[in-house]
């Protein structure tokens, strides 16, 4: 017959809400940086093209 860890599934359910919350902090930390940059009349962000080496040395 099949059986369930009650305390592993305890584990797994904590830690996955654990990491739901890090992911809501961080979005609300971006959505707070966007507001603010709304707030302040910005409309577009222009992000530079990176260059061959930049690109090559993150790879690395």
């Amino acid at each position: 017959m099949p059986s369930v860890n009650v305390e592993e599934n305890i584990k797994k359910i904590q830690e996955a809400i654990e990491a739901t919350y890090q992911e809501l902090h961080r979005l609300q930390g971006s959505l707070r940086v966007f507001l603010g940059f709304q707030e302040n009349g910005l409309k577009e962000i222009e992000i530079p093209e990176k260059k061959e080496e930049e690109k090559e040395s993150e790879s690395a």
